[in-house]
């Protein structure tokens, strides 16, 4: 089934109700919000974005853990790690220097179940605003 919003940033989208993620608990800050598509941008790669469904304004620019701190997928269980993809989420800034990342909540996505959740991390090796250049 296809679906339509309209944001800010990309206009009026068209996805398939195939790739909503559902978050049980949300996001902190926002509880009430629990579906949200990722949108791949090819103007703002490696850059994605978590945007809610239920308020399409509400959005999180993402990168892949991978690409900036791989080793946040050790603190992941087994079977996690095997099943799920980690974003750190991007600090926008109007002054964009330094690009900073939250490392301290990366958000875990689980294809196959089509959830994902926000882990707040316990360790403190890890930082909310890690820089990445």
């Amino acid at each position: 089934m296809k679906s339509k919003l309209t944001t800010r940033q990309f206009g009026e989208l068209e996805f398939d109700e195939s790739i909503v993620y559902h978050f049980p608990n949300g996001l902190p800050g926002f509880e009430e919000l629990h579906d949200f598509i990722i949108i791949d941008d090819k103007d703002t790669e490696p850059l994605r974005w978590l945007l809610s469904k239920d308020e399409p304004n509400v959005g999180f620019a993402l990168l892949e853990a991978a690409l900036v701190a791989p080793q946040l997928y050790n603190e992941l269980s087994p079977e996690e790690r095997t099943s799920s993809v980690m974003f750190t989420v991007v600090v926008l800034r109007r002054d964009p220097e330094p690009i900073t990342v939250n490392l301290k909540a990366p958000i875990v996505i689980n294809h196959s179940a089509k959830s994902g959740k926000q882990v707040v991390l316990n360790s403190d090796k890890y930082s909310t605003e890690h820089k990445i250049n």
